[in-house]
Order: C-alpha cells, then structure tokens, then sequence
C-alpha cells in the first residue's frame, strides 16, 4: 500500500496539515491540556477544545504550548500533541497505514532544533521526515520565479527573499502575533491600569487594532485592576491599540529593509519593481499592509489564502521533488 503524504504546518499558534490529493485535514491551535495522572501528564484536551479551556478553571490540569517561536520546547509534549492530531485524520485500521510528512519549519532553526522536530514525527510513526524552510513553501506556493517574503506567524515573523535557487537573504525575528498581544496586554495594563488577558488581547487584535489612523472604533473589554485585584470594564479605542503595536511594526520595516539590502542586485531590483508578499493570521489586521507599503515606498500585496498559504506550498513542493531538490539544494527522492 502506498504511504500517505502530509504537509504540516508546525506553527506556535496554529497546526495546519494538508494531505496530498485531499487538501486541508486539520487545523486546530498549537495547545494542550494536561491533567497529572500518578506521577506523570498525560493531555486531555487539545486544539480548539483546549483553548476554549484556558478560560475556566482547570484545577490541578495546565495549559501547554508545546511550539515556541517556530521551534519545539517541549518534544514530549508535542508528540503527544501530533499523535493526537493524526489519530483525526489518519484512516481507522487493524495497521496503522504508513505515512510521510513533509514540515515547514523556521529558516532560524538551529541543527539540533531540527533534529528535534525530526524526532517528534518518527516518534508518532512517520516513516519519512522531510524538512522545508517555510519561506521556500511560500516560494512554491506563489508560482513566482522570485520575490520578498514575509510571514507573520504567531511567534516569529519570516523575511526572506527566494529564488528559483532558493534563499537568498533572509532573517528571522520574534516581532509577531504573539508581541503585539503582549504589546497590547502591556500598553493597557500601563495606561488604564487594568491586566487583561490573552485570550482578550488576541480578540483585540484581530477585531479592534487598526492601521487606518483615521479609525475611531472603540471596545469594552474586562480586565483586572493592579491596585486592588477588583474586575473592571474599559473602553479601548483602535487609537490605542494601535500606539501599543506601531513601533513593533516599525522595527520589522527595518528589518525588511536590512534582507532587502543584503539581496542580489537582480533579485533586489525585481522587489523594488513588485514589492513583497505577506502572508499569516496577523497579516490580515485592519490598514496594516497599507501601513507597512508606506513606510517601505513598496507595494505590499497578501498572498491569497493567508493562513494556509505556508501548509499548501509545502504541499506543492512534497509533490514536486525536483523543485524541492532545486530550492534545498540536495536531491530528493
């Protein structure tokens, strides 16, 4: 029987996996629910069941999230994490089939994060592993022959410029979803006095911030006041989201700046002419590519499908092995 083929996603906020001549089988948050049984944790939820946990009170179980910053900080966890993830979409059977999975990774990762990654896959039963720079999938994804890329994930932000021989300059930064709901907790909590949540900052951020200065939009939000720990009700403007998350923006501006600077000349002269690509969940905040086009003087255009554009080029690239071979410059079979 032929082995199944997967590409996955494996992002801090979000696991997305595409089966080959299916398309999309999963999508569900990069979190677990652990409760202690004797002397060990085993989970208890996951996904999208263990999110909508996070805001009860969960007793003596805790919240993990096993993917930070593109890279696994906890490889037992994650296992378990995938294994339960896969036991969705893998077909019910005496014999597990066989399966591969082509992942999208960082193109920050160091030898042993890799390795790492590897491991957790060939843990649940994967019979072949296959790691691809997330930018590259983006690349494929595309169908251009060359381009500026930028992928704001949850806790990283990958820019890259890529080629038909793949990376050409690039970087990786921790400026993402993730920093601008700390922004957004840390400005509130500085200005109103008032902690809020994530769960709150994320609905803020996806809902409320804007780029458009023009933007009068308000919120009520709850949160817990520092000086006395009472609950309070706030109204928070779209001008102050945005004062918490600009200079963020700013600082990745400059590094788009910085890869763009460092690109061949060909390459650096065919951004200039089209611009850059941007893709991810918080890609799509109100007004920010218009933001970030005028501080770059470039055109900033979203790639379509925003959120599985990253789990689809990798699709794409495990299905044409030559490409793949050209871009990581080692041959696959």
């Amino acid at each position: 029987m032929q082995a199944l083929e997967f590409a996955v996603d494996l992002g801090s906020s979000y696991i997305t996996i595409y089966q080959k001549g299916v398309g999309l089988v999963l999508r569900e948050p990069a979190v677990a629910v652990l409760s202690k049984v004797k002397d060990r944790y085993e989970i208890r939820e996951a996904g999208y069941r263990a999110r909508t946990m996070m805001t009860q009170s969960l007793g003596t179980a805790r919240p993990v999230c096993p993917v930070k910053e593109g890279a696994v900080a906890d490889p037992d966890i994650c296992a378990l994490l995938m294994e339960g993830f896969f036991s969705k979409i893998l077909p019910k059977s005496f014999l597990r089939p066989k399966f591969n999975v082509t992942v999208a990774i960082s193109s920050a990762l160091t030898c042993s994060e890799r390795k790492a990654i590897e491991k957790v896959f060939l843990k649940i039963g994967a019979s072949g592993v296959t790691l691809v720079e997330s930018p590259l999938a983006l690349f494929a994804f595309s169908g251009s022959k060359g381009g500026l890329f930028v992928d704001i994930g949850g806790g990283k932000t990958e820019v890259a410029s890529v080629s038909t021989v793949g990376i050409t300059s690039g970087c990786t930064v921790n400026i993402a979803g993730d920093a601008f709901e700390n922004a957004i907790i840390d400005y509130i909590a500085d200005k109103y006095h008032i902690k809020i949540g994530e769960l709150t900052a994320n609905k803020l951020k996806m809902e409320s911030l804007s780029f458009y200065r023009n933007d009068g939009g308000t919120d009520f939000v709850s949160g817990r006041a520092l000086l006395d720990g009472s609950p309070r009700n706030i109204k928070i403007n779209a001008g102050d989201l945005f004062c918490a998350v600009a200079p963020l923006v700013d600082n990745l501006c400059d590094v788009i700046r910085s890869v763009i600077a460092s690109t061949p000349p060909e390459l650096a002269s065919t951004i200039l002419e089209n611009g850059l690509s941007i893709s991810g969940g918080s890609s799509q905040i109100a007004g920010l590519k218009q933001y970030m086009a005028n501080q770059l003087s470039l055109a900033v255009t979203a790639l379509d499908d925003v959120e599985n554009a990253v789990a689809i080029g990798t699709d794409m690239l495990s299905s044409d092995k030559q490409l793949l071979s050209d871009l990581i410059g080692v041959k696959v079979d």
